[in-house]
């Protein structure tokens, strides 16, 4: 006599959270409509349809413990996209889907559907995706962080499986682009990681944010840390985002190398063995420009590229090496460093 009352209750306090926050669970997650009937009212209602970042549609199902039809409403959902498919582009012209973009079940919960998330999880269904929501408060705001949950594991494991960083959903044609930044993104710094979801990147070192690249109607975006915005189309905006990158890295190795006194130990102490490292390979060229930059100058010269990136990017493909070709771009890189000319890396040498 309880479950009916308490069930809707449940479910609406959920969905109050969740529907306005879709951009926060994936990026480029919109709502298109609530209380979508695939199932001829049998099963109840999946609570959201909603288009993603590529113009694919996306069911969301939130589960609520004590929901008797949860598992059916899930599997009628994962049958009627395989049915549909691509007619929704017409049957739901409202919603902007983009033909031959494949659909998607997403199954949302909380702490609260524990055991819910945890048998679903495992249900070998094509396109099926399950999360789970972590809710907090910080400063007065309603937060939540997002678990993305695998279907591995075992039924006497502990802990639910957390499945990695989903695979970074790009358009075939900026594949190579993405590829060549995030080469250069790892060469930077070992400590720059990549990180994100579907449609999302985040580029940070040593958790400080250096940049941000998304997937959205066939393009590549990024926006730099302090706010600058692109669209990585080729070669020359590669260029100027990798060198917006760089740029950023130095302001924050200053601060971690430098001034290592406003650090954190394990950053100073980081900072002191990047920063000995650096100035016994230096060598020779120790005695040129301000001290505290010399670091800098050494972590840039030794960031190679190798000859297919650096042709790819419009320089000599014999200045990526080692010899008097590998020292003329570890000066271009050194007076990068200095800020004393762009982009990174150079365009061309012609000594």
């Amino acid at each position: 006599m309880i479950r009916g009352p308490v069930l809707p209750q449940l479910r609406d306090s959920l969905w109050s959270l969740v529907s306005r926050r879709l951009d926060a669970i994936e990026r480029g997650l919109t709502l298109v409509v609530e209380g979508l009937d695939c199932s001829s009212g049998q099963l109840g209602l999946v609570d959201g349809l909603a288009r993603d970042a590529m113009g694919g549609p996306v069911l969301v199902l939130l589960a609520v413990d004590g929901d008797a039809l949860l598992s059916a409403r899930v599997l009628s959902a994962c049958e009627f996209l395989t049915r549909v498919g691509d007619s929704l582009v017409t049957a739901v012209p409202e919603a902007n889907f983009c033909g031959g973009i494949g659909g998607r079940v997403l199954l949302v919960g909380t702490e609260a559907s524990a055991s819910s998330l945890e048998l679903l999880r495992r249900l070998p269904l094509p396109a099926f995706q399950v999360c789970r929501l972590e809710p907090f408060r910080l400063a007065g705001t309603e937060r939540f962080a997002v678990r993305w949950l695998s279907a591995e594991g075992t039924a006497s494991s502990p802990r639910m499986a957390v499945a990695p960083t989903p695979e970074f959903n790009v358009p075939k044609e900026r594949s190579r682009d993405w590829a060549t930044l995030r080469s250069l993104c790892e060469r930077i710094d070992p400590g720059v990681r990549i990180d994100g979801d579907r449609f999302w990147r985040r580029i940070t070192w040593s958790g400080r944010l250096l940049g941000e690249v998304w997937s959205v109607e066939g393009e590549l975006r990024a926006v730099t840390a302090d706010g600058m915005q692109s669209t990585l189309s080729g070669a020359g905006e590669i260029r100027a985002f990798a060198d917006q990158l760089m740029r950023q890295y130095m302001q924050y190795m200053k601060v971690a190398g430098v001034a290592s006194g406003n650090a954190s130990p394990e950053e100073a102490g980081a900072a002191k063995s990047r920063e000995a490292r650096h100035r016994g390979a230096s060598g020779a060229r120790s005695g040129s420009g301000k001290a505290g930059d010399e670091s800098l100058r050494s972590s840039l010269a030794a960031a190679r590229l190798s000859p297919e990136e650096y042709s790819a990017l419009g320089g000599s493909a014999t200045l990526s090496g080692g010899g008097t070709a590998g020292a003329a771009l570890a000066d271009d890189a050194a007076r990068i460093a200095a800020a004393q000319e762009g982009p990174w890396p150079p365009l061309r040498r012609t000594d």
